[in-house]
């Protein structure tokens, strides 16, 4: 491209590169509430989503206009996503040869619509992202604005109000269907700047391992800068009060503390600690529901509405076990499963299961196996972090329909780029062509690095 805007594959134009790009994405998505759409674009028009389209396009765009040889950089991550977005074409394809009603035809365009953009952030990620200093850069970003987003949680959960309803943006109407503030067992449950409680607490689970990283990175700014983010998202997910939150973290958790040295996992185990007896102290009887939605979980009624949807969804798979019947095809007025991973083998058969599953752990292999070849602290530290966050997402979308909210579900595929982009910007990455690109991203010096030492109901 010429003038002022970045190349996706070169990186950067003028004063900026393509990290501002998607430093403006995360912007929209995490700073917008996902209630304010474009109209006519439904629940698939935030101004986020269509950043995301338009990003894909612009990559396109680029790669059809190129004066220079084409540079190819292959990967598992990006062959696994190009199967993903294969297995939805397919269950399009499969959607639009059946008897299907507008709404249903309507659904399916729309949620390719949003997989576009998911391309489009994944592909630009991988190569726009230069060097490792870029890629550390958007990090930070991402938790400062995560750290935003969960305190303005927090803020709701004490004044017991939205908040987010004082926010209008001349052009985007609002999606009424959903509400900004619930509650369970008489406590107020924010959503930040999410659809629902349920993805705000697992967006907070899954920035929660990147905040840690950033919080550990004593080059990043000062004591105050590094850990507000990671006090604001640990307060956070537990006035979620959601059982896709708690689990969510758990499994970051699990994934992140053992790697730290036993100095720090101590300090850690000490700082849990203390965190859980000042909810004791300042949110009398919250331990005791958080605790009861998984001992009382055969009396609960979202748990029991899952499995009483079993049977329908044994129904709607035994039509098209294969590709299933279209991509976001099964409509909220037919069932809620409250599990994508049901839901996607409804809509996008057993195909699209496996590639999404794929996917994941494609990404979570790239990651730790990155982690296990660098001899750099703050690249092993990264690379675990966002295995982590990888690893909390795909463990979250079997306890809710994630596909449905663009908060989480943007976030999602950003971690899947932000691993390709760490694999890329690795000295080991591997380029096929017949020229070398303007820019290599092995020429990334991380050594330079100082580290410190290692729109529906829903009720989860």
């Amino acid at each position: 491209m010429s003038g002022m805007v970045p190349s996706p594959t070169t990186g950067r134009s003028g004063g900026y590169d393509t990290v501002t790009l998607l430093s403006v994405y995360l912007v929209l998505l995490l700073c917008l509430p996902s209630r304010l759409i474009f109209g006519p674009l439904g629940a698939a028009g935030t101004p986020a989503q269509i950043v995301a389209i338009c990003v894909a396009v612009w990559w396109l765009w680029d790669r059809m206009n190129r004066s220079e040889p084409l540079v190819v950089r292959t990967h598992p991550i990006r062959k696994a996503m190009l199967l993903f977005v294969g297995a939805v074409l397919l269950s399009y394809l499969a959607a639009t040869t059946r008897a299907v009603s507008t709404p249903e035809l309507t659904s399916a365009e729309l949620g390719l619509l949003a997989l576009v953009g998911w391309l489009g952030i994944v592909l630009v990620c991988d190569e726009g992202i230069s060097t490792r200093e870029r890629l550390d850069a958007l990090v930070r970003r991402l938790v400062l604005l995560g750290g935003l987003v969960g305190a303005l949680g927090v803020a709701q959960f004490v004044t017991r109000r939205p908040l987010t309803d004082l926010i209008q943006i001349p052009g985007l109407s609002t999606n009424n269907s959903l509400d900004s503030i619930l509650s369970r067992d008489s406590y107020v449950r924010p959503s930040g700047t999410a659809l629902h409680p349920i993805e705000f607490g697992v967006t907070m689970s899954l920035l929660l391992p990147l905040a840690l990283h950033v919080a550990m990175q004593r080059d990043q700014g000062g004591p105050v800068r590094r850990w507000f983010p990671v006090l604001a998202i640990a307060a956070a997910i537990p006035i979620s009060i959601s059982r896709s939150a708690i689990l969510g973290t758990v499994v970051a958790l699990a994934l992140v503390i053992p790697t730290w040295t036993r100095t720090t996992r101590r300090l850690g185990y000490l700082v849990i600690s203390a965190l859980v007896g000042a909810m004791f102290v300042t949110i009398p009887g919250i331990l005791g529901t958080l605790a009861n939605l998984f001992t009382g979980i055969s009396q609960d009624a979202s748990a029991l509405s899952r499995t009483d949807g079993y049977a329908i969804a044994e129904e709607f798979i035994a039509r098209s076990p294969l590709v299933g019947r279209g991509f976001m095809t099964f409509l909220p007025e037919y069932r809620i499963l409250d599990n994508q991973y049901l839901g996607l083998l409804i809509d996008a058969g057993v195909l699209g299961v496996l590639a999404l599953l794929g996917l994941f752990v494609t990404v979570l292999v790239v990651a730790l196996r990155r982690r296990r070849r660098s001899t750099d602290p703050a690249t092993r530290s990264l690379a675990q972090a966002l295995a982590a966050a990888m690893a909390a997402s795909a463990v979250c979308f079997a306890f809710f329909d994630a596909f449905s909210f663009p908060l989480l579900s943007g976030l999602t595929f950003l971690v899947v780029g932000l691993v390709a982009a760490l694999e890329a910007t690795s000295p080991s990455a591997a380029v096929e062509g017949d020229a070398q690109p303007q820019r290599s991203r092995a020429t990334a010096d991380v050594s330079d690095l100082t580290t410190s030492p290692g729109a529906t109901h829903h009720t989860a």
